[in-house]
């Protein structure tokens, strides 16, 4: 009798311990089923992809500002919008214009005896200016350069032509994969890499041309590819048909492009007696989008005017740009359920909780726009702050947090402020997690655009997977269940930022900017932490790495850098080209664009190291 009621005190006892684990499962289950909600609608195909500008992505910013007023979030203005301008498209304007004057080849009649002729190309007829074109004119020799290939050990088309202050002839597409049946995939990615290396090796303009095949007289399409154009090169493609007839007759275009199939070596060779005249005048033109912002006010009457902002970017591919990954030839939506319906999600539910709950500090959530247009909506954010950027004290990134694997959770920007390794370290390891850890604050996600304006930051993501980028991103593909877990870890670590009595300090990790501006390419160290967002005179810096070229060159924050040495500036891209190809020791004057109206114009000197 007495073992039999030890046996039932001890199944009492063994039965009450368990009754707090079932709510808990409970609530962990509800908050999967809620996170599959919202990533099934987010990646739904109504949505289309959510590519900024389009009706999907006004639909995910209405359903995020909805859930917020469920929830009891308050607005940061009138309403839960953010507005901003966006580059959208590009349209022509002013003069555009090809004139190539040439000797036109005529049967029986030497080429001593011809006189130049002088023939238009008629835009959008012949001929279509491109986006990634910038504008001017050039006049000046043409030079034939195959693929315009430029491989390390491998064939170069520009080997063995001077091209310095010429225009570049190059086929589009590959030797490696001539498929002259296979309709052309517009790939613009591809015709920055071939201009880019054109300009490299001197030439002022490039006429892109398709090689022979069904899609040989179909002009690419004028667009906005997301990116500012390449400074200091003009850009066109021309029907197949109309470039041909600028070959001599015993070099023609379809012999010189099937001797490179044949034997994959260049064909390089100067077109003889042909000159061109390119103008290209083009304008971007924009379209307002918008972030989405809410707070939970804080309960502490001293804590509650600083701020913790928690963000997730809501926008994706759409049926895909120059970021997709997808080679098919057909269109498809990419709906982009990891990247980044789950951190959309996963925001949505820390606001529901939170809001439930408030914390001693304020919260600020941001459902950030045009992320995968380079951090967009985060960098208008920071540069327009709906609280005080000096009052918020940390920043909470989530992209890519559907697809866990095993229990490796990678968290960066931990060495953005010492308390955030033992912080986080005990949070992750006491939730089962085996977290791997990156010091950066500097990485392809809007906590950069915070990083870089002295705000300590967290990431939080689950990897990289092969639907990455592709439209087999799909809703059905994500583990609900540990991405439940991934929030409430990253709610436990919101709740004890919150709580804390002094605000976490900043520290700026050395590597940050090298890190970020290296990308596996670039031999030197210059040190500037980009701005991301897109701006008109060239490429604008929001930081300045410490004892670094940049820092002792003069280069300080906020300065617009328009040209490096002889090459223009417009974007990250150029500065990327101009690092690619420097050599430690090398130097080269900077000119900047500096003061508030940005009428300054500074010229210093860098010398290049080699990256550390």
């Amino acid at each position: 009798m007495k073992l039999r009621l030890i046996f039932r005190f001890a199944w009492t006892l063994a039965l009450l311990s368990l009754l707090p684990l079932v709510p808990a499962r409970a609530q962990q289950q509800s908050l999967a089923e809620r996170l599959r909600a919202h990533v099934k609608f987010l990646a739904s195909p109504q949505l289309e992809g959510r590519e900024p500008g389009t009706a999907g992505n006004e639909r995910a910013a209405d359903y995020i500002a909805e859930q917020f007023r469920l929830f009891g979030i308050e607005p940061l203005g009138t309403d839960y919008f953010q507005r901003f301008p966006i580059a959208s498209s590009i349209s022509l304007v002013g003069t555009n214009e090809v004139r190539v004057r040439m000797l036109l080849e005529r049967p029986g009649i030497p080429r001593s005896a011809l006189k130049p002729v002088q023939i238009s190309w008629k835009p959008l007829q012949d001929y279509v200016p491109l986006g990634i074109s910038d504008t001017g004119t050039v006049t000046a020799p043409v030079v034939f350069c195959g693929f315009g290939r430029q491989q390390s050990g491998g064939p170069s088309d520009f080997a063995g032509v001077e091209l310095g202050g010429k225009i570049a002839v190059i086929l589009t597409g590959d030797p490696d994969h001539y498929n002259p049946h296979e309709p052309f995939r517009v790939n613009y990615s591809e015709l920055r890499r071939k201009a880019l290396r054109a300009r490299r090796a001197g030439a002022r303009a490039v006429v892109f041309v398709h090689p022979q095949g069904d899609s040989s007289e179909v002009l690419m399409p004028l667009r906005y590819d997301g990116r500012a154009p390449i400074g200091g090169v003009l850009a066109i493609h021309v029907k197949r048909s109309i470039a041909a007839r600028l070959f001599p007759r015993e070099q023609s275009l379809f012999t010189r492009e099937q001797e490179i199939v044949k034997t994959k070596a260049p064909q390089s060779f100067v077109l003889p007696d042909v000159e061109m005249t390119i103008r290209v005048e083009h304008r971007t033109d924009s379209t307002t989008i918008a972030n989405v912002v809410g707070i939970v006010r804080g309960t502490d009457p001293t804590l509650r005017d600083e701020y913790i902002a928690v963000g997730a970017h809501f926008d994706h591919l759409g049926w895909g740009d120059d970021n997709s990954l997808y080679t098919g030839v057909e269109r498809r939506i990419h709906p982009g359920a990891d990247d980044n319906a789950s951190g959309t999600a996963g925001l949505l539910e820390l606001a529901r909780a939170i809001a439930a709950q408030p914390l001693p500090r304020s919260v600020v959530f941001c459902a950030f726009n045009a992320e995968e247009r380079g951090l967009l909506g985060s960098a208008y954010y920071t540069r327009n702050p709906a609280v005080p950027l000096e009052k918020t004290v940390a920043m909470i990134n989530l992209d890519m947090i559907g697809r866990l694997q095993g229990k490796r959770l990678n968290i960066q920007g931990v060495g953005s402020s010492p308390l955030w390794k033992p912080l986080v370290d005990s949070l992750a390891t006491a939730a089962g997690f085996e977290p791997s850890y990156t010091e950066d604050g500097i990485g392809p996600s809007d906590h950069a655009s915070f990083y870089t304006r002295g705000v300590p930051v967290l990431f939080f993501f689950t990897g990289l997977h092969s639907d990455y980028h592709r439209p087999t991103d799909t809703w059905d593909k994500l583990d609900y269940s540990a991405q439940a877990r991934v929030v409430e870890l990253v709610r436990r670590t919101i709740e004890r930022i919150a709580a804390l009595a002094e605000r976490p300090g900043f520290t700026k990790v050395a590597s940050s900017a090298q890190g970020r501006m290296g990308m596996g390419a670039a031999k030197v160290r210059f040190g500037v932490m980009p701005d991301y967002a897109d701006h008109p005179k060239g490429l604008r810096i929001s930081g300045v790495v410490d004892d670094s070229p940049a820092q002792r060159a003069g280069l300080r924050d906020g300065d617009v850098i328009v040209q490096i040495g002889s090459t223009p500036i417009r974007s990250i891209y150029d500065l990327m080209d101009v690092l690619s190809r420097a050599e430690p020791g090398e130097e080269a004057d900077v000119i900047v664009l500096r003061g508030s109206q940005e009428n300054e114009r500074v010229t210093l000197h860098v010398v290049f190291e080699a990256r550390r």
